[in-house]
């Protein structure tokens, strides 16, 4: 009862979740007939198999996005975490592997052998590539210049410092662009940035990346600039 979402396995089959009757019913597609079922908890919306809605699915695996968990994990409050479960259709019988909570209710998630992404991730942007005009490639290559009301600081990340650091003569209304460069080239080593006050934005650099944070002074005084992400302190 209550079929929501159908995904296909590429052998012809075709596997349909069950919001009331909390199940997950696998069908042929031709003849339209129930082949098997298997219940799930609780309250499936989406499910998902790698490649089940292109031309050629991968069709071994399911894993089924259950809404609703009252009764399974830690009553952490009003709401509770969401549930995946994941499902061997190798064969004519659904086998229930793994049920693990996760956060968030996924919709029309999407899965993809490993093999498709390891291979190509990029582990970090070669410094030596790096084409942004701000960019900043070593300790002694920032500044700060000053144009009418905007200041641009080209600055660098690295552990456990920015260069500069100490900046100075900024004034009340200026519009600041922190052009920050993290210089690390080591897979991983992430810095963030931010600035105190600076209410909606703050910056996660990947390594051998450049951004920009646009901040403007509100008042006199001293506001700090620190990292909000690894760091390594």
């Amino acid at each position: 009862l209550g079929p929501l979402h159908t995904e296909f396995d590429g052998k012809g089959n075709a596997y349909t979740t069950m919001f009331i009757s909390s199940e997950i019913v696998k069908w042929k597609v031709g003849t339209w007939e129930v082949e098997d079922r298997i219940p799930v908890y609780y309250s499936p919306g989406h499910l998902m198999i790698p490649g089940g809605d292109s031309k050629q699915p991968w069709g071994k695996y399911l894993v089924s996005l259950d809404k609703i968990t009252k009764d399974r994990y830690l009553p952490t409050g009003p709401e509770m975490s969401q549930s995946a479960q994941l499902i061997d259709i190798s064969g004519p019988k659904m086998k229930m592997l793994l049920d693990f909570p996760t956060i968030g209710e996924p919709h029309y998630a999407q899965t993809i052998p490993a093999s498709l992404i390891k291979d190509r991730s990029v582990k970090y942007f070669k410094l030596t590539e790096n084409k942004d005009p701000w960019v900043s490639t070593s300790e002694d290559g920032g500044g700060i210049t000053r144009h009418g009301r905007r200041v641009d600081v080209k600055m660098i990340a690295i552990r456990s410092h920015f260069a500069p650091d100490n900046l100075e003569g900024v004034q009340v209304g200026d519009t600041v662009y922190f052009h920050v460069t993290n210089i690390e080239q080591d897979w991983d080593i992430v810095h963030g940035f931010a600035v105190f006050g600076n209410r909606n934005s703050e910056l996660i650099l990947n390594p051998g990346e450049t951004r920009t944070l646009k901040w403007v002074a509100p008042s006199a005084g001293i506001f700090p600039f620190y990292c909000t992400d690894f760091c390594s302190a």
